[in-house]
């Protein structure tokens, strides 16, 4: 199979969104330039892409059966874990070195250090690694409803999807382990999932039509509600603009894009291809944010230079990382 540039394109944008999002843009300016409707939704759209991708290999490659070998699952979480491992020990030793953030085996033990390289350890979008790894043994599961249920399996994900969001309230769940769970993506990842592989023509054009405005119009109320209005929904109450209803524009949106998009630019598909190590750089770049709005006092100047850093060495670290990755795997792989 062909890989799809556009793809690689659309992450490139979104990992750079991500670091926007976690700058220190003010409110006021970010609901000035509509940053709801797009710079929010970055990790809800990786989670779209994810699925989409994902779905493809193991319709290409495999079957449900074999993503759960172990040399299958072995080889996805690796992809995950070899990037993430060596950021999070330059993390610990960058923190002991500054003293930032005291911790390390002498204070907390190694039960503590473990437990914070599983939470995804420090900084902004800390949750993304445990979610992603929950991702490799959940997304099976989404895939065998989709291709045996079609739409019927996607709507049984969004309805999931609003159970868990009711279980989290009933339960007391605090936003620090809701955050951690993948189970708050779980429509978006089977939305990205139908596009690769659903049925479409079963869809009439008039359904196609219906559900597609309908999904533009809930979504776009439901955000606009939520981030411009004194609108408090009682059942999202965490990551209320990230939430699967505030995302549901999106759906019919990448949907289409995926489909027809097959355009490419270079630049933007490597900085797509090292989104992930991207990702894991700016965790610790933003650590420092305060230091850097010292050292450059202009917010526009800090923004560049944040994305251009994080870029940077997010593809370099990418460059040197994605081979030990790929040498790994095949040292298991024997």
């Amino acid at each position: 199979m062909q890989r799809n540039r556009f793809v690689d394109v659309l992450k490139g944008l979104l990992i750079i969104f991500v670091i926007v999002l976690h700058s220190d843009v003010p409110l006021s300016t970010r609901n000035l330039l509509g940053f709801p409707f797009w710079t929010n939704k970055a990790v809800p759209v990786f989670m779209m892409i994810s699925g989409y991708v994902s779905a493809l290999s193991l319709q290409n490659k495999g079957s449900v059966e074999q993503a759960y070998e172990p040399r299958w699952l072995l080889q996805k979480m690796i992809r995950f874990v070899c990037p993430f491992t060596i950021a999070f020990i330059a993390q610990w030793i960058v923190f002991r070195a500054t003293g930032l953030y005291q911790v390390g085996m002498k204070e907390y033990g190694l039960f503590a250090l473990l437990l914070d390289y599983l939470r995804g350890g420090k900084g902004q979008g800390s949750y993304y690694f445990p979610v992603m790894i929950q991702f490799v043994f959940l997304f099976p599961v989404i895939y065998y409803f989709i291709k045996k249920y079609d739409w019927k399996g996607l709507l049984g994900c969004f309805g999931a999807n609003g159970i868990f969001e009711v279980v989290k309230l009933a339960y007391g769940m605090g936003e620090f382990e809701y955050r951690l769970l993948i189970f708050r993506y779980l429509f978006l990842i089977a939305a990205g999932c139908y596009i690769a592989i659903g049925d479409l023509d079963k869809l009439s054009k008039k359904g196609a039509t219906i559900w597609s405005v309908g999904c533009v119009a809930i979504g776009l109320g439901f955000t606009f509600l939520f981030s411009y209005t004194a609108y408090s929904p009682k059942i999202l109450v965490y990551w209320t603009d990230t939430s699967f209803v505030a995302c549901l524009f999106l759906v019919p949106v990448i949907g289409w894009l995926l489909k027809k998009a097959s355009f490419g630019f270079k630049p933007l598909e490597l900085v797509g291809k090292a989104s992930f190590d991207i990702f894991l750089v700016q965790m610790i770049y933003y650590i420092y944010a305060d230091t850097m709005e010292v050292l450059i006092p202009d917010m526009t100047l800090r923004l560049g230079f944040g994305i251009l850093n994080c870029v940077a060495a997010g593809v370099i670290f990418y460059l040197i990382e994605n081979k030990l990755t790929k040498a790994l795997i095949r040292i298991l792989q024997k």
